[in-house]
């Protein structure tokens, strides 16, 4: 779960003579969003920086890691292939969607006869084809840069015969979401034979009806309340009707602490896929099935996982259960989430009902599984509440398009809101002009709520707009103006600048600093009374060895013995060209032990700010 907050609009080529070299180097102008000034800046990149972003982003090197997926992986060709030769057949092997050729160089030394393996993206093919001369099996193994959809088989084609195994990975989170139907739908039709072997054979999607108010508060904005539980503002009833968006919920369900869910079903098997090709495979399908309530509660969401039988007597199980419901978790340590294999290209998934149904202990209700060729979704329903169809959900409120789970979230978090409202009832009074900085909060409409005699709210996004109006509207509030643009007449006449440090198009933590950069701005126009919420802010930063999440950047060196240095070097020098020096991550999901005490890295007072903080005398920022 890796983002770059920059969007490339337009590029400029231009050269730049090298003083070290003779010959000419191009580099690339690229034009990006600064999220702080909202201004679109110049940025100088290397000459092939999309094509070593590209390399970056493909490049899931933590799947590499996961051993227990090599292992199991090896295994299963290792049967697949002794099964042929017991059978006095040849054990021809077809790798799709190869990638660094790993899967490919396990058939090779698991004796297999001929192996043809397709990679479609051309710089990954051309490291493929670096590591199988790397580990002497080039000659063994035939490598298409081409995707399976295009490959032919004859005597003229990418493929002399038919395959009889097939061994492939083109698995996501959702199981489905990379194309693994049409994959191998199109496989078995063109590329195998009747009776071959698939690597993995089957697999079976699991899902488990919960309660869960802390996964709830990613999904919909709940009412304002303050610190004695009165609702301040009312969410409107749209938002609360809201189907809400489809899109999956990716996250590491072990982390997520015991007590924060309530199980009101067991584990749930909803589809089953054979990609044996012994039965064909449904590009789209609806699934009812009935199971009794185990626990009293709101039915809010599922989690969802899925299990890969590798071989085809079903003996070799690969899972990514959450540690609950994992068979090999030692339920008995003191961390037993710790105790099963860790994987951040594989994790669950969380899927949200259209709308919560309470249930009670032993009764039965229906589970509604609905699947298309790349995504899931989920309805339930008892004998009280039906659907017409069951369709799959698109939000109609706006807040789903607008604003990120993340982001939902943080507008949900009760113990900061009652802080800044506290705050604000504090400050705002019957004379009060307020100057709201952050459309994407709801504390302007607070301060309204407050008796503020006017309320202007800073906000460009046209999504944002739409929520604050239905807002408005929802709680009658007259005394608010939405503007686009601040202009002096109402910089010198506002009493109060508030701003919730926590912009919805903000990634990074200083990416909220936006605040500061509008009041310097605007700082010589305003009063020299006007309070300002919050008057500032730190930045703190702490070293830390991370349990797993290292995975995902560090070098392989080998993998199942195969030497995978070639990949190492590539992803290495791509991410050198491409990525940030950091990236944010959601934290919670990743364990890790500090290594060093906190340190503060940076201090504003937003009633004295500065023109740059590139460093400071007590703290240099590093």
């Amino acid at each position: 779960m890796l983002f770059d907050f920059h969007s490339i609009h337009l590029r400029l080529f231009f050269r730049v003579r090298s003083f070290s070299q003779s010959e000419d180097r191009m580099q690339v102008f690229t034009q990006k969003k600064n999220p702080i000034t909202g201004s679109t800046e110049w940025d100088v990149q290397h000459e092939d920086y999309d094509y070593h972003q590209e390399i970056a982003r493909s490049a899931f090197a933590d799947m590499l890691h996961d051993t227990e997926r090599n292992k199991k992986y090896y295994r299963a060709l290792q049967l697949a292939i002794e099964k042929m030769h017991k059978d006095g057949r040849k054990a021809n092997v077809l790798d799709i969607g190869t990638g660094t050729g790993l899967l490919s160089i396990m058939a090779a030394r698991c004796g297999a006869d001929s192996i043809t393996a397709c990679e479609a993206f051309k710089p990954m093919a051309e490291c493929c084809a670096k590591i199988l001369a790397c580990n002497g099996v080039a000659d063994k193994i035939t490598l298409i840069p081409k995707r399976s959809t295009e490959m032919t088989v004859g005597e003229n084609g990418d493929m002399k015969e038919k395959a009889n195994i097939l061994v492939t990975e083109v698995f996501d989170t959702e199981l489905i979401g990379e194309g693994a139907l049409s994959t191998f739908s199109h496989a078995h039709k063109y590329l195998l034979e009747k009776d071959c072997i698939v690597v993995p054979d089957s697999a079976v999607i699991y899902v488990q009806v919960v309660e869960c108010p802390t996964m709830q508060k990613w999904n919909k904005l709940n009412d304002l309340a303050d610190e004695e539980l009165e609702n301040v503002l009312r969410t409107p009833q749209k938002m609360k009707d809201c189907a809400g968006s489809a899109a999956v919920h990716d996250i590491q369900l072990s982390q997520l602490p015991r007590q924060a869910f309530r199980e009101l079903s067991e584990q749930i098997p909803v589809f089953y896929y054979d990609w044996s090709g012994r039965t064909p495979i449904d590009m789209k399908r609806t699934v009812k099935q009935q199971f009794a309530v185990t626990n009293t509660g709101r039915a809010q969401m599922v989690f969802m996982w899925w299990e890969l039988n590798m071989d085809t007597e079903g003996k070799i199980c690969l899972s990514c259960a959450p540690w609950w419901t994992h068979t090999d978790a030692d339920v008995a340590s003191e961390r037993p989430q710790d105790t099963i294999p860790w994987r951040d290209h594989w994790m669950q998934a969380v899927y949200y009902f259209p709308q919560e149904l309470t249930l009670k202990k032993d009764t039965e209700v229906t589970l509604i599984s609905c699947q298309d060729e790349y995504s899931l979704w989920f309805y339930l329903e008892d004998e009280k509440s039906k659907y017409k169809n069951y369709k799959r959900p698109i939000c109609e409120c706006g807040v789903h398009m607008a604003l990120s789970r993340t982001h939902v979230s943080y507008l949900n978090d009760g113990r900061r809101s009652k802080k800044f409202l506290s705050q604000l009832r504090q400050e705002i009074g019957k004379e009060s002009v307020v100057l709201d900085l952050n459309g994407s909060s709801f504390m302007g409409l607070a301060a309204a709520k407050f008796g503020a005699k006017q309320v202007y709210i800073y906000e460009t996004l046209n999504l944002n707009v739409g929520i604050l109006i239905d807002y408005i509207n929802e709680n009658s509030l007259n005394n608010v103006t939405i503007v686009p643009n601040i202009d002096d007449s109402i910089v010198t006449q506002v009493t109060n600048v508030i701003s919730d440090p926590n912009f919805s198009n903000a990634l990074l933590p200083w990416e909220n600093l936006k605040m500061a950069y509008i009041l310097y701005k605007y700082n010589s126009k305003l009063r020299s009374d006007v309070s300002i919420t919050p008057e500032g802010c730190e930045l703190w930063g702490m070293p830390v060895e991370f349990q797993d999440l290292h995975k995902i950047r560090i070098p392989l060196d080998k993998c199942e013995g195969i030497d995978m240095t070639t990949f190492d070097n590539l992803v290495e020098s791509s991410r050198i060209i491409s990525d940030a020096d950091i990236e944010p991550q959601p934290l919670w999901e990743y364990p890790c032990k500090s290594r060093g005490l906190p340190r503060k890295l940076l201090e504003i007072d937003m009633r004295v700010l500065q023109p740059t903080y590139a460093t400071n005398d007590i703290h240099p920022i590093l």
